[in-house]
C-alpha cells in the first residue's frame, strides 16, 4: 500500500489502541492459566494475532468477541507432536514463547526474514549449556529441549523480552529459580510490567535489586483484565498535536505500568503544551526546545521523538540508542535517514543522534523501512512538511496499529491511498 499524506493542522479527539506490550503479556498469562479469562479493550494487530495463533495450536480455546478475548484452558499445553509456530514479525511472540513452549519433542519457529535476524544469543547460550538443540534451518529456528529450573545470569543491555520470557516459564518448573542481571539494566520497566501482569494471574516473583527469585510449582489462575491504551502509540498523536495541532485523547489512566508514558514528561521538558484532566490529555501546538534524551529505557518512542527534535529550537541529543539497531529495521539509521531527507541537520553516532531543529520539513517520497514506527513517524512529520509526503509499503502499520491512517484522517488530515 502506498499513501500520500498532505500537510495540515490536526484537530479533534481520538481513541488510542490498547497497549500491545500489556496485551501480549495478558494473552500469554491467560493461556497458561486454569479457567476462563476475559481480556477487554483488544485490537488484533498482526503481532497479537501471532501470539493468539500460537496458543491455539496448543489447544487453548481463544474466542474473539468484538473488542474482547475469552481465553479458556484447563490442562497443560498439548505437546503431542512437532509444531511450527509462525511468529510473523513479532519479536515479542518469538522471545516470550521460546522458553514457554520449549520441550523435548522439538518445536519450529518461523517468521519474516527480518525477525529471524534479530538477536537470540541469550537463549542459544542457555540451550547449548544444557546440550540441547538450537539451530537455524532454512530460515526456520528449530529447538529441542526444555528450560530447567536454575540460576540464570542475564546481561542487562539486551532486550527485556528474554528476561520476561523466562519469568513466564520458570514458575511452572518443579524447583525454584533465580535470574540475576549482571550489568546496567536497560528497559527494566518492561520487566516490572511483566511481573505486575503475572501477579494478576496468581504468579509471584520476588525482586531484590537486580535479582529475581522465582518459586517453582506455581499455577496460573484465570483473571479478567482490561488493557490500558498504548502510550507508545499515544506518542505519535501527542507529537502531532505539539508540532501542528490541537488534539484530545481521552480514557488515559493517570497511573500506568507502561514505560513509554515518559513521553509526557519528555514533551513537557521540551516546552510542549500539555494539559491533563479527568483522564484526558490535551496536546496543543507549541514552540519546543531541544534537550538531551536518554532512550535506553524507552527505545520505541525514539523515532517519533526525533521528529519532534527536528522541529524544536536548538539541539536535541538522543542518547544510549544502541538497541534501536536491532528492531524491525535499524531504527537509529532509519531515523537519521528520515531526518536527512526531511532537510534536517543531523549527525549519527554509534548510539546517538544529534539534531539541530528547524521551522519546517522538506521531504517528498519515502519507503516504510518495513517498520511500523517509522511509517507513523513519517506520517506525523508530514503535518509540518512544505508539501505532501508519499510513503511506500505503508501497510507496515498493521503490525501494531491497523487503524492508524483512519485515526489520522479523523483529525482532518488528507490522505490518498494509491
Amino acid at each position: 500500500m502506498k499513501v500520500k499524506i498532505y500537510p495540515g493542522f490536526a484537530s479533534g479527539e481520538i481513541k488510542i489502541p490498547p497497549s500491545k506490550s500489556l496485551l501480549h503479556r495478558a494473552i500469554i498469562s491467560a493461556s497458561l492459566a486454569k479457567g476462563t479469562s476475559t481480556i477487554s479493550n483488544v485490537i488484533l494487530s498482526d503481532d497479537i494475532k501471532a501470539t493468539i495463533n500460537a496458543f491455539k495450536q496448543y489447544g487453548v480455546d481463544i474466542k474473539v468477541n468484538k473488542n474482547q478475548l475469552e481465553i479458556s484452558n484447563n490442562k497443560p499445553l498439548i505437546q503431542s507432536n512437532l509444531k511450527t509456530i509462525d511468529c510473523n514479525e513479532s519479536g515479542s511472540t518469538l522471545r516470550f514463547l521460546i522458553p514457554i513452549l520449549a520441550n523435548n519433542k522439538g518445536i519450529k519457529f518461523t517468521g519474516k526474514p527480518t525477525l529471524m535476524k534479530r538477536p537470540l544469543s541469550i537463549y542459544q547460550s542457555i540451550f547449548k549449556a544444557n546440550n540441547n538443540e538450537f539451530a537455524f534451518q532454512n530460515k526456520t529456528l528449530f529447538i529441542k529441549g526444555d528450560f530447567k529450573s536454575g540460576n540464570y545470569k542475564i546481561p542487562g543491555n539486551i532486550s527485556s523480552q528474554f528476561i520476561s520470557g523466562l519469568l513466564f516459564a520458570l514458575p511452572l518448573k518443579k524447583h525454584d529459580s533465580k535470574i540475576t542481571i549482571t550489568d546496567n539494566f536497560e528497559s527494566k520497566a518492561y520487566v516490572d510490567m511483566t511481573i505486575k501482569i503475572l501477579e494478576k494471574f496468581n504468579i509471584n516473583i520476588t525482586k531484590k535489586n537486580n535479582t529475581f527469585f522465582i518459586k517453582g510449582n506455581q499455577e496460573y489462575q484465570a483473571n479478567n483484565i482490561e488493557i490500558d491504551p498504548d502510550f507508545s502509540q499515544l506518542a505519535f498523536f501527542a507529537v502531532a498535536g505539539i508540532i501542528n495541532g490541537d488534539i484530545k485523547i481521552s480514557n488515559i489512566p493517570a497511573n500506568s505500568l507502561q514505560p513509554d508514558k515518559t513521553i509526557i514528561d519528555l514533551i513537557k521538558q521540551m516546552n510542549g503544551n500539555i494539559a491533563y484532566n479527568n483522564q484526558t490529555y490535551y496536546f496543543k501546538k507549541s514552540e519546543t526546545k531541544g534537550i538531551n534524551i536518554d532512550v535506553s529505557q524507552n527505545p520505541d518512542i525514539a523515532p517519533i521523538l526525533s521528529i519532534l527534535a527536528g522541529l524544536s529550537k536548538g539541539k536535541t541529543n538522543i542518547l544510549n540508542a544502541k538497541r534501536l539497531k536491532i528492531k524491525e529495521t535499524n531504527r537509529l539509521f532509519a531515523s537519521y535517514d528520515v531526518l536527512t531527507k526531511l532537510g534536517v541537520n543531523v549527525k549519527m553516532g554509534n548510539d546517538s543522534l544529534s539534531i539541530i531543529g528547524q521551522s519546517e520539513f522538506y521531504g517528498s517520497i519515502f519507503d516504510s523501512y518495513n517498520d511500523h514506527r517509522m511509517v507513523m513517524s513519517l506520517a506525523i512529520a508530514t503535518l509540518r512538511n512544505t508539501h505532501p509526503i508519499t510513503i511506500n509499503n505503508a501497510e507496515a502499520v498493521n503490525k501494531s496499529y491497523p487503524n492508524f491512517f483512519e485515526d489520522l484522517q479523523s483529525l482532518g488530515i488528507k490522505i490518498e491511498y494509491i
